[in-house]
């Protein structure tokens, strides 16, 4: 006869193999509970529409505008800073052209630069697409026209898996708190800077020029996409410069039509 297995040897075996299968069995339920989680958490983000952003309370700048003595801070509103001229008459403009935008970065960043000249285009397209309105966008510059440069200045994807962390657990929410305090900005979100200006298509006399930050605001709305508050500020920005060339094309400048 062959000779049997101690009982004690017996029952240890049992209890780790018992041990075993239990921590299989919880780690199971941990990544099907995360997986629950994150299924919701896409359903109503993707149901939810488009999400917020929010200005920065700070900006740093690029050089894009060369002199920024002229640029004052902006008012609720505007851009964090703005310069407008006041001998500006955009009632005479009928045509707009709008220069491909520039990438030109104020830090080093780890973004490829085929991205980010692709969210440039996206940044001119969104543009043109809300001037063309009030205007007539043309393909090149022609007399007469008013002309707009645009500058990416700074593009920073959310990290998407953290965002949607921090949005519903309160230490991570904590976290991002502590860091908007610190810097303007909340942890984990997308960012966006732009600078801008417009001149006279026949002299080149400087109109307008602005600066201005944006970032990811605490939601679930459209968290899935990385680069979904970039694409948010640009819709925003392309939306507000519309509606001011608007305003202030019903308003003749007294100074230059006397």
């Amino acid at each position: 006869m062959k000779n049997q297995a101690p009982s004690s040897t017996l029952n240890k075996s049992f209890r780790m193999d018992g041990e075993k299968r239990e921590s299989q069995i919880q780690g199971s339920l941990r990544v099907a509970r995360w997986r629950l989680i994150l299924s919701i958490l896409i359903m109503v983000s993707g149901g939810a529409g488009c999400a917020q952003t929010e200005q920065a309370r700070e900006m740093e700048t690029s050089g894009f505008l060369g002199d920024y003595s002229i640029l004052q801070p902006g008012k609720e509103g505007e851009a964090l800073l703005v310069y407008k001229n006041p001998q500006a008459d955009f009632s005479i403009y009928r045509a707009v052209y709008v220069e491909p935008a520039i990438v030109l970065l104020f830090k080093q960043s780890t973004v490829p630069q085929e991205e980010l000249h692709q969210l440039a285009d996206d940044l001119r397209s969104k543009v043109i697409w809300k001037l063309k309105e009030d205007f007539l966008v043309v393909p090149k510059p022609v007399p007469g026209a008013l002309q707009i440069q645009l500058a990416l200045t700074e593009a920073e994807p959310s990290d998407v898996g953290m965002d949607i962390v921090s949005t519903i657990i309160p230490p991570a929410t904590m976290l991002s708190g502590a860091k908007e305090l610190a810097t303007g900005t909340q942890a984990f979100v997308g960012r966006a800077s732009i600078e801008a200006k417009l001149t006279d298509g026949n002299t080149g006399t400087l109109l307008m020029a602005a600066a201005d930050r944006r970032v990811g605001s605490r939601s679930l709305d459209g968290s899935m996409d990385s680069w979904d508050d970039a694409h948010q500020a640009f819709e925003y920005w392309a939306d507000r410069l519309a509606q001011r060339l608007r305003e202030w094309r019903k308003t003749p400048n007294p100074a230059t039509t006397n």
